[in-house]
């Protein structure tokens, strides 16, 4: 169990559920919320949450994320994340389900490639693991597309650690000679010491009359002899010292130089296992002992980093290499497994299950090969339902029941275990509020009040601008009444719920009705000309989306920011976001590292969305105002 949870939480980032349509949410009033209210799900961006503080003390301390899988939400660094309705999520899945399978000759070749390698490196191989041939077939595996040059990177690493090794060696001869050297000066030393008793002796042999100038001339010449001696034993406990201080140096360099390369492969081993490469983990992991002998296989990992806590609060022990070996293996079996469950699901017609089983899988396992094998027409099938399941979401979020019912029904007939309770529990609340709203308004206008028919009605479009009875109602009441004041009525509902598209299509019956009205005049051709260049910027955008479909979004982005509301300009920016994830992603995370204060890696992601479309304004604006914050905060005065 505890396997399973620490696996979950190291590849959290790519651990993104299904689709759930969201629940109704009504105001004080018994009215839905304003749009804003949804938003943060569709958009996953993350929450201050008041639960932050309660998981402090959960599990790994609050050290790393904390999953709900009751709301599907996370819960990290004291903010809520919701892990649905995430726009990037569905954007890279729903690319993978229009992927074809990976079932070429060249595909079959790779996969064979590293299935021989793993297998020469098996402990369990007959004559023992070829580390050897498994190296020789590493650069070959590189060189195909679908590896990302995964398998060059670990050839390079263990080229690194040998030359390590070549280097320690180098170092230890040289330390074996200087050590010879050493044992040679000591004994010339030792002999320069000894060689006083083998001076000429001063005394017999001489006649009393010249004792004294032969003493004197016997003195001087063993003085002589004495300081040549001196200075030739100095001279070689000079040597001594010289001869030890390398040596320790050597020593040094030789501890720094295994602790260097042994920490460079372990670092490789965990990046590869972070980022679901787990066939090249389990590679590496096997590839270690056979290059560090000394049998010490803990991970050097800071002590204050938040992966030794988290393994060793999990476990209870130190993090080791056979530890990653199991994780990535668990992780390939735990994929099998989902895939045959997702496979038996299809079989069911349950698409709402499978659908979430296979984007599970496909977070943890990305690239193993059962994930990118699956048959398309299977992928396809999931693809339709997940598209309707995102269309029903946007439908409540914008407030268009009817689409939404239509929607749930045909989801109904697609997927057997399609839970439709919220959806339709949102589409009913919604129809019974606005019925009352309609009502209400029905029945003041037959009593002449045209202020509470005004309040009723709005509330009833607020509710369900899309409801057709508001229509009928309105048919009605233009019947009935004055069409001037009836279309300044009209007018005057849709300025207040921003509904410029439905102006700009009924111009001419509006223009008519503020003729003599300035004020409602000017409002109108605001909205002309407002609406003129919406129209503009779509249609440039739909032709642009074809040869540049980052530019199309980002002049698409700019008009939503001022017409959120606009539908065209909602569905453009929809669809171009799905063609321009990448740089979509870039740009997001470029603003919210920016809204944190992260320069750097504002920076970053901006440079990162720069070089995917280098005409972007959004890049260079952003890069500027970073740039222009930290030239200010250099030169305001007493910063250094």
């Amino acid at each position: 169990m505890k396997t399973a949870a620490l696996l979950a939480c190291c590849i959290l980032p790519g651990m993104l559920t299904a689709q759930v349509l969201p629940a109704p949410s009504l105001t004080p009033a018994a009215q839905p919320a304003p749009a804003q209210s949804s938003q943060p799900s569709s958009s996953g961006g993350g929450q201050s949450g008041g639960q932050s503080g309660g998981q402090q003390g959960g599990m790994f301390g609050g050290l790393v994320p904390h999953v709900d899988s009751g709301s599907e939400t996370v819960t990290w660094d004291g903010k809520m994340w919701n892990a649905t309705n995430n726009r990037f999520a569905r954007a890279k899945f729903e690319i993978y389900l229009a992927t074809p399978e990976a079932d070429s000759a060249d595909d079959q070749a790779y996969r064979d490639l590293i299935a021989q390698i793993i297998q020469a490196l098996a402990p369990t191989r007959q004559g023992g693991a070829d580390v050897s041939k498994a190296f020789a077939m590493l650069p070959e595996a590189g060189s195909f597309a679908i590896d990302g040059g995964i398998c060059n990177t670990i050839a390079n690493g263990v080229y690194d650690v040998w030359l390590a090794q070549r280097k320690v060696n180098n170092l230890r001869s040289v330390n074996e000679a200087m050590l010879k050297r050493r044992k040679d000066l000591e004994w010339n030393t030792e002999q320069g010491l000894n060689s006083a008793p083998l001076s000429p002796s001063t005394t017999g042999g001489s006649t009393k009359g010249g004792a004294g100038g032969t003493n004197r001339q016997q003195t001087v010449q063993q003085q002589q002899t004495n300081s040549m001696t001196m200075g030739r034993v100095s001279g070689y406990i000079k040597s001594i010292a010289e001869i030890e201080a390398r040596m320790k140096l050597n020593e040094t360099a030789i501890g720094l130089s295994e602790v260097t390369s042994k920490t460079q492969f372990q670092a490789l081993m965990v990046q590869l296992f972070m980022q679901r490469r787990f066939e090249h983990a389990i590679i590496a992991c096997r590839l270690y002992p056979h290059m560090f002998r000394d049998g010490d296989s803990v991970l050097q990992l800071d002590d204050n980093s938040d992966l030794k806590k988290m393994f060793s609060a999990g476990m209870g022990v130190p993090p080791t290499v056979s530890l990653i070996d199991g994780f990535a293996a668990e992780a390939i079996r735990g994929v099998d497994e989902a895939v045959v469950a997702f496979e038996q699901l299809v079989l069911r017609q349950d698409f709402d299950s499978a659908s979430k089983r296979l984007m599970e899988a496909y977070a943890i396992g990305e690239y193993l090969p059962r994930i990118r094998r699956l048959p398309m027409a299977t992928k396809l099938k999931v693809l339709d339902y997940v598209r309707d399941g995102n269309q029903l979401i946007n439908a409540l979020e914008m407030r268009d029941f009817g689409l939404a019912e239509e929607l749930v029904t045909k989801l109904r007939g697609m997927s057997r275990d399609f839970d439709f309770s919220k959806p339709q529990a949102a589409i009913e609340t919604a129809r019974a509020l606005c019925d009352m709203r309609i009502t209400a308004a029905r029945a003041a206008i037959l009593k002449g009040d045209q202020i509470t028919y005004a309040t009723e009605l709005k509330g009833a479009a607020e509710i369900w601008p899309t409801n057709p009875r508001l229509r009928e109602l309105s048919n009605m009441v233009g019947q009935n009444s004055d069409i001037q004041a009836q279309a300044l009525l009209d007018l005057d509902r849709l300025l207040s719920q921003r509904n410029f598209r439905q102006i700009f299509n009924d111009q001419g019956r509006f223009l008519a009705a503020a003729i003599n009205d300035p004020q409602r005049q000017e409002q109108i051709k605001k909205v002309l000309v407002d609406m003129n260049r919406v129209n503009m910027v779509v249609h440039g955008a739909s032709q642009m989306a074809a040869s540049n479909a980052f530019g199309a979004w980002e002049q698409v982005e700019k008009e939503y920011h001022n017409f959120p509301e606009d539908p065209e300009i909602t569905r453009l920016r929809s669809e171009l976001s799905v063609k321009a994830s990448e740089y979509v992603s870039a740009i997001e995370k470029a603003r919210q590292h920016e809204q944190r204060r992260q320069t750097g890696s504002a920076i970053a992601w901006y440079l990162k969305a720069r070089r995917l479309y280098p005409p972007s304004e959004f890049a260079r604006d952003g890069i500027q105002n970073l740039v222009g914050s930290l030239n200010s905060a250099d030169s305001a005065p007493g910063v250094e």
